[in-house]
């Protein structure tokens, strides 16, 4: 009996997936004397700094740091993607290339902790606003402006998961529940930082 193709890009569901992200964002950030040892090949020179002078998603997706990720990827995924999936990938590709080391540390959690001066790193008008995005430019805008704030400090994977699951709701039909919706997880655990 022929298995079927997975009808998604999940990240969280395919293993496959979360490792060739997991070695792509690698390649970017670590060293070379650190890429040594995991196998992994440095990117190019210059790959990284392409990618986050991108203005919009459109730029990100005719970058070789895009292009080298969408390769990597398993075809069973690239060969029935849609256009709302290279988007969502553009936009994984553009933010990631702004956290510079491994964390376990959720994006929410991460703008939500206390700074020096006891307010969240990241102020509430700032998260609302990217929370009430109504593009994919605009989400990156916002997302990679916060991504800055809170200095990278937050786990690749993690966030991935966030953009795909941002875009499987900005291209949904039909309403989700609300405690599965994105904004709604990443304003629980933006408040529960907030609150120690």
């Amino acid at each position: 009996m022929e298995q079927s193709k997975p009808t998604s890009f999940s990240i969280r569901h395919h293993s496959a997936v979360r490792y060739t992200l997991q070695r792509w964002w690698q390649s970017m950030v670590l060293s070379k004397d650190e890429l040594k040892k995991t196998d992994i090949y440095p990117a190019p020179s210059g790959v990284k700094a392409r990618l986050k002078r991108c203005d919009s998603v459109d730029s990100a997706m005719m970058t070789e740091g895009f292009r080298l990720l969408w390769m990597a990827l398993p075809e069973a995924f690239t060969g029935q993607a849609k256009p709302q999936d290279i988007e969502c990938w553009a936009t994984i590709a553009a933010a990631l290339v702004y956290i510079p080391a491994e964390s376990e540390t959720s994006f929410a959690r991460a703008a939500g902790k206390k700074g020096d001066n006891d307010k969240s790193v990241v102020s509430e008008m700032r998260f609302a606003q990217l929370q009430a995005a109504k593009t994919p430019d605009e989400f990156l805008r916002r997302l990679r402006r916060i991504l800055q704030q809170v200095k990278g400090k937050v786990s690749p994977l993690a966030l991935a998961q966030d953009i795909e699951q941002w875009f499987q709701e900005h291209d949904s039909m039909r309403p989700h529940k609300a405690d599965k919706r994105i904004a709604v997880q990443w304003a629980m655990d933006y408040y529960r930082a907030a609150g120690h």
